[in-house]
């Protein structure tokens, strides 16, 4: 987790001015941006069957971080023209799309069915090497340039890499009949509330996609360059720490949908506040908002999606929430929020990420009405049962 979070430091909060470093305007970065929605689009769920189905959840990490570390120094490589950009942009994203998804659902293994709502403290720790990571490059990218972002984010993924050796191989979880679709099938027949679900995380992710990814071009237009990203990003991370430690007990307060509501709250905040203020200092110290924010969604996300699946199918529903929060709403937010920042202004932008975010309460509110989510509940039997006709919440 601490070295996923380095690496994690090291490409989303400079990956926007590491492109316009290569020669790309706005609306190039936002296409770069959605053709990498498109490449977790088309793999995101295929790994996840594989890690469920077919080699284990340890060995597809492996095999999505050789894949990385290649397509990584391949984009490190190639000029600014945007042709060889979106392609080698593509081929990074669809290798490096099922690291999250895995290290998730080795996660929620790890802690067990009866207390995945502790996913948050293991969390956390990502959380720590994305604050301190952060920090630490946005002083060395100021000072050797913002070019170095992607060299650097392909040397972790490589150490992280060198750390799955201490990993025990494990077998396939998913043993049952597949059916259509494989894994994907049978995870998506037995949640019926998952469908719901996923949609207000299409709708709070376009939203997020289109303020995250131009907020260092914002912070740049101010004034202000990587080493007040470095310095937003690592407050934003110190800020994840406490919260994502403390979210079991949260969500034993307002339960599972409460918690997801809080962060949609928070980011409806920031987003419009990234809008409105003229500052580069403030908008960096502002950054601090999505912390917060990302802090409870994630951890309330990752648990929700762990209740809503059985446990031999953690890497498939981790692998299709992430498609369409990092995949469709990618796609959509990225390339769309390009074209409005750059011929309509970042008020529209911030302001129609701000809206996206109250929206997506509303639908996780309702689509969630049940006990599992609505208060805290140390379960005795599966919330999901396995995969059959009748199966899901």
């Amino acid at each position: 987790m601490v070295l996923f979070g380095f690496g994690a430091a090291a490409f989303f909060p400079f990956f926007s001015l590491y492109l316009k470093d290569r020669g790309l305007d706005p609306g190039d970065i936002g296409l770069v941006v959605g053709v990498m929605a498109l490449g977790r689009i088309a793999t995101n769920s295929v790994w996840g069957h594989i890690a469920d189905s077919r080699l284990g959840r340890r060995d597809t990490l492996r095999l999505s971080l050789v894949a990385t570390v290649v397509t990584a120094f391949s984009l490190a490589s190639v000029s600014g023209a945007l042709g060889p950009v979106l392609v080698t942009a593509f081929l990074l994203a669809a290798s490096s799309c099922a690291i999250g998804p895995s290290i998730d659902a080795i996660a929620l293994e790890h802690l067990g069915e009866e207390n995945v709502e502790g996913y948050g403290r293991i969390r956390a720790w990502m959380s720590v090497g994305y604050a301190a990571a952060s920090m630490v490059l946005g002083i060395l990218l100021q000072a050797a340039g913002v070019s170095w972002a992607i060299p650097v984010f392909g040397m972790v993924s490589a150490a992280v890499l060198l750390w799955t050796v201490t990993l025990k191989r494990d077998p396939p979880r998913h043993t049952a009949g597949e059916g259509r679709f494989g894994s994907v099938g049978a995870a998506m027949r037995g949640a019926p509330r998952l469908w719901a679900f996923l949609a207000a995380v299409l709708i709070l992710w376009t939203g997020f996609s289109a303020a995250w990814n131009f907020l260092g071009l914002r912070i740049e237009a101010e004034g202000g360059g990587p080493l007040l990203i470095g310095l937003g990003a690592a407050l934003g991370g110190i800020c994840e720490v406490p919260i994502m430690r403390v979210s079991s007990r949260l969500s034993g307060v307002i339960g599972l949908r409460g918690v997801f509501a809080a962060g949609c709250g928070v980011y409806a905040t920031a987003f419009l506040l990234w809008g409105v203020i003229n500052n580069a200092v403030a908008i960096s110290l502002l950054t601090v908002m999505e912390g917060i924010g990302f802090a409870l969604l994630f951890t309330s996300l990752v648990v929700i999606v762990g209740r809503l699946v059985p446990p031999s199918l953690y890497a498939t529903g981790q692998s299709i929430a992430t498609t369409v929060a990092f995949g469709l709403a990618t796609l959509i937010g990225g390339t769309v929020g390009g074209w409005v920042y750059q011929n309509v202004g970042a008020l529209a932008v911030y302001g129609g990420a701000s809206v996206c975010a109250v929206c997506a309460a509303g639908i996780a509110w309702i689509s969630l009405n049940a006990p599992a989510f609505t208060r805290h509940q140390r379960i005795e039997q599966p919330i999901a049962p396995p995969p059959g006709p009748a199966a899901g919440v």
